[in-house]
């Protein structure tokens, strides 16, 4: 099966601006998330797409948030929705969110709110079938599933499973691998605390 990955246009540039705003080399990013130097240099360079996985490694070393990273759908001025969000507007619309990540149309992030310094706001939805996939961020986040069911286990072995209405609270510097179980979709919201003095991503 094809790998069919959606990320955010200049994805590679921006990751390269910011490394070395910190003042990282890649061998220096290598050495933090694990993943080899040339692997790094292909993705700034725009010729390899990131896992999911892998990209949330990036966004750890770089003290970012993995909305950080989102762009305005260029598509998703649905129908019903054809403008974005006015600037300051309190009211965000389905279609009005931003894409963060897109694979195989198995798993897809979107910022619904990232302006506040203080909160974010996320949706991710996990088609049906074993979908999965593990993360960490310097701040703690706190998800409530709005459709179907999901199972998260903590680095530590603690495993929740989590049915519509639930919510579940996930400390700062957690390791956790998300789950969808089942053959239907599981779309669950995520806020986002970062006032733990890093900016932060699931």
């Amino acid at each position: 099966m094809n790998d069919h990955r959606e990320v955010p246009e200049l994805l590679g540039s921006t990751l390269r601006d910011l490394r070395l705003q910190h003042g990282l080399t890649l061998r220096d990013m290598a050495d933090k998330t694990g993943l080899s130097t040339g692997f790094l240099s292909k993705v700034e360079r725009g010729f390899s797409q990131p896992s999911i996985n892998n990209l949330h490694k990036i966004c750890y070393v770089l003290h970012i948030a993995i909305d950080d990273l989102a762009a305005p759908r260029r598509d998703s001025q649905r129908p019903e929705h054809p403008h974005p969000a006015a600037p300051g507007s309190p009211l965000i619309k389905k279609g009005q969110r931003s894409l963060i990540y897109s694979v195989n149309h198995m798993v897809k992030l979107e910022s619904i709110f990232s302006a506040s310094s203080s909160y974010k706001l996320d949706v991710l939805t996990l088609t049906g079938g074993k979908v999965e996939y593990a993360s960490k961020h310097r701040y703690e986040e706190v998800g409530i599933v709005s459709q179907g069911r999901m199972e998260i286990q903590f680095e530590t072995g603690q495993t929740y499973l989590m049915d519509e209405g639930d919510v579940l609270q996930i400390p700062a510097d957690t390791e956790h691998t998300v789950r969808n179980l089942s053959e239907s979709p599981c779309v669950s919201f995520w806020f986002k605390l970062m006032d733990q003095g890093d900016d932060g991503e699931v």
